[in-house]
């Protein structure tokens, strides 16, 4: 099994209106008319269709506004059901909390991927995580969403008031917590990434990548050996058609997900 902290998925809303019926044949057929345009990002809102829905491609005379207006959706509509009401809309590619960018290369890559291997496998898409992680030898694909597990590694207290993941003494305070969590998974560590996880990761900008892609793996080995609900919400087709799951995060419905059966491996890869 494999993790990326960036969206696997399209909102339902957009879905019905592209006529997209299935995010995996969407990436299978990326690149090919009707969708030869997908992947570039308009640079002005006269630009932005359907089939070409991120923007914008550079700051300056742009607004959110444009988008909406030109795919006839709302902001919540531009959002996915495991994404709440804070996230920002999928397709606007501008500022920190943007995951336009990310999302575009991420199915780039997964669609590279899926071509040389048909076999590759996307959660929630091609069934419950326990069906998928049969033994078999395929790669699973699952969206990760590091701040969703940070309640199991939050420390007591925390040294500033404005805790901040990119500063390496702020991550400190952390890692009691995290190797906590890490020991009641019955994880080991090599030595080498042992004295960098006590050091608070990297002391440059990594740092902030590394914490999260550590935080991110440990919850996926909490998902496969079963101390952490899957989360994928069995009563939503939108949610194993178009829409995606971020692993870990419980279902709005309530419903009890099946527990997984553990992988032979696990790696994570940091959000793009």
């Amino acid at each position: 099994m494999i993790g990326f902290d960036f969206p696997i998925g399209l909102p339902r809303a957009y879905a019905k209106a592209a006529g997209i019926s299935s995010f995996p044949q969407l990436l299978d057929v990326l690149g090919s008319p009707p969708w030869e345009e997908f992947h570039l990002v308009a640079r002005h809102a006269s630009e932005i269709t359907l089939r070409r829905p991120f923007y914008p491609a550079t700051p300056g005379g742009t607004s959110r506004g444009h988008l909406y207006s030109a795919l006839q959706l709302t902001a919540s509509e531009l959002r996915r059901r495991c994404e709440g009401t804070d996230a920002e809309t999928l397709f606007w590619t501008l500022g920190a909390k943007q995951v336009g960018k990310g999302a575009l290369a991420g199915w780039r890559l997964l669609a590279a991927a899926r071509s040389r291997d048909p076999g590759i496998a996307l959660w929630p898409f091609g069934g419950p995580l326990r069906g998928l992680l049969d033994g078999s030898g395929r790669i699973v694909v699952v969206e990760t969403y590091p701040r969703e597990y940070y309640r199991y590694a939050r420390p007591s207290a925390v040294r500033h008031p404005r805790w901040s993941k990119r500063r390496r003494e702020d991550r400190v305070t952390w890692i009691p917590g995290l190797l906590r969590w890490a020991e009641s998974l019955g994880v080991t560590w090599d030595a080498a990434i042992l004295r960098r996880v006590e050091e608070g990761f990297s002391g440059g900008r990594n740092g902030e990548d590394e914490f999260d892609s550590v935080l991110g793996l440990l919850a996926m080995i909490g998902v496969v050996t079963g101390t952490i609900p899957a989360g994928e919400p069995g009563d939503d087709p939108a949610v194993i058609t178009t829409e995606g799951w971020i692993l870990g995060r419980p279902p709005v419905s309530g419903l009890r997900p099946e527990s997984a059966t553990p992988p032979n491996g696990v790696s994570l890869m940091p959000r793009c």
